[in-house]
């Protein structure tokens, strides 16, 4: 008979716990390494660089444990406060997909239906709006006009917005398109209270995060003195980056705009998400299925965007620029991108994508990490290193089914973007180097030249692009313009 050492019996039995844990199906995520780690701080760091972010806090959740979670600058750059995990951050629309949530909860209680008519909830509506569903509501193919183009909405009441909404013409019909707007946001506040009988942010906050506690509340209105909520910043009026005062008079905007959260509390929320806490699975599918636009080829699902990257399906939305939250569902990956505000635009669902590659590198969109990799050096070194991760980059296989020359244009234009002319001028005139026979090119940098008051040599780059086959008439609409 043979007999167990202790030293044995340890083993066997840590076998054994290893045996059960994986056959509940529990597998402990991989750790982030350190050269990860280090490229998601040089590219959170990086970007706040390239684009004026006073300050970041980013979370990467991976088969339910925080992979990552860092904070980076300013709160208040008055004050000289940092970024901390109690910072409250004004997510704007990225409140809809916790809306959409709310929705799909009360259908799953069986309170509501996609196919219900809105005018069973809300009353005295225009005659033209009775055969708008709620699945209009949420895949913003109602056809209804949108409240927030219209001027100064800030000072408006919910009675004044509603009125002059009202009086316009529905613009489509249900389901043709989508068709980005608030209005239908502020009418789902409107279902979504009346059939529960609880204001919309005492609905979400007691079925959703728990009840109230001081991580998480509601607030369109920037306005507002609150501890620990970080200041936003934009460029929206002067083009440079400035202190926002937006707000809204009243709560009628709350489901499109007035979520307010810390990074921990959307961590807590994405892993009740995914674990089935906040709706059964069969819900979440249904919510996550794409809705038919009889019109349009649009991918969205009711509430939020679907992307496909690299045919890794992912759920998210984004809010006024600054923030960010997408799910991959397959690969059990969560990331969660909050900052208070920017001084020049990005794509801030690339930014999404490329922090995705760089946790794993299945998950890639080989055009936005070449672009995001030449921006990068444009931004940080000179014109000739630009030219050697070019010169790599085009030679690697990975890269080589990308159009290399509107790739760099596309650099050049977001070079100008950040003001940056100088380098973009370099940017480009290397394009015109690499594709000598492109009126595209020879455009691009007479814009660049043209931007930056330098009107002769603006005039030689339009001429070649005429020489080289114009450029949609704009080379010569841009030649008069400075002859003048």
């Amino acid at each position: 008979m043979r007999t167990f050492t202790p030293t044995k019996a340890r083993f066997f039995g840590y076998l054994l716990l290893c045996i059960i844990a994986s056959s509940c199906g529990k597998v402990s995520p991989v750790p982030l390494s350190n050269k990860q780690k280090e490229k998601i701080d040089s590219y959170i760091k990086h970007l706040q660089k390239r684009h004026e972010i006073p300050g970041v806090s980013l979370a990467i959740i991976k088969d339910e444990e925080v992979l990552y979670k860092e904070t980076f600058g300013k709160a208040n750059i008055e004050h000289n406060s940092s970024v901390l995990d109690q910072s409250i951050f004004r997510v704007y629309s990225l409140t809809k997909p916790i809306v959409a949530v709310a929705v799909f909860q009360l259908i799953e209680k069986e309170k509501l239906s996609l196919e219900d008519a809105i005018g069973k909830y809300v009353p005295d509506l225009p005659l033209s709006w009775n055969t708008i569903k709620i699945k209009h509501l949420l895949t913003h193919s109602s056809g209804i006009p949108d409240m927030a183009p219209y001027n100064r909405m800030e000072k408006l009441t919910e009675k004044e917005a509603k009125e002059l909404v009202f009086s316009k013409e529905k613009l489509f019909d249900p389901g043709e398109k989508y068709a980005y707007n608030q209005t239908n946001f502020w009418l789902l506040q409107l279902i979504i209270e009346k059939v529960s009988g609880e204001s919309l942010e005492d609905f979400i906050i007691k079925n959703q995060f728990d009840g109230a506690n001081e991580e998480i509340f509601f607030s369109s209105n920037s306005k507002e003195i609150v501890p620990n909520r970080v200041t936003p910043y934009f460029p929206f009026e002067t083009g440079t980056i400035q202190i926002d005062h937006s707000s809204l008079k009243g709560r009628y905007m709350f489901a499109a705009n007035g979520l307010n959260i810390t990074i921990n509390a959307f961590i807590d929320w994405d892993k009740k998400l995914k674990s089935g806490e906040l709706i059964n699975k069969e819900t979440l599918d249904e919510m996550w299925e794409v809705f038919s636009y009889t019109a349009s080829n649009k991918r969205f699902v009711y509430g939020w965007d679907k992307h496909i990257v690299n045919r890794h399906d992912s759920y998210g939305f984004s809010g006024s620029l600054v923030t960010a939250y997408r799910i991959f569902p397959d690969d059990n990956l969560s990331i969660i991108f909050l900052s208070n505000g920017l001084g020049n635009y990005y794509n801030i669902e690339n930014i999404i994508d490329h922090i995705a590659s760089i946790i794993n590198s299945d998950i890639v969109n080989v055009a936005n990490k070449a672009f995001e990799t030449l921006l990068q050096v444009s931004v940080e070194d000179d014109i000739n290193a630009f030219e050697t991760v070019y010169v790599h980059l085009k030679n690697k296989e990975e890269y080589a089914q990308l159009n290399f020359e509107n790739l760099v244009n596309d650099v050049g234009y977001q070079l100008i973007n950040q003001k940056r002319i100088e380098k973009a001028i370099q940017v480009f005139t290397f394009n015109t180097q690499q594709f000598p026979s492109s009126a595209n090119a020879f455009d691009s940098l007479g814009e660049s030249y043209y931007r930056d008051y330098q009107n002769k040599k603006a005039l030689v780059n339009y001429k070649k692009a005429i020489e080289l086959g114009g450029t949609n008439g704009n080379a010569r609409k841009m030649l008069a313009l400075i002859k003048k």
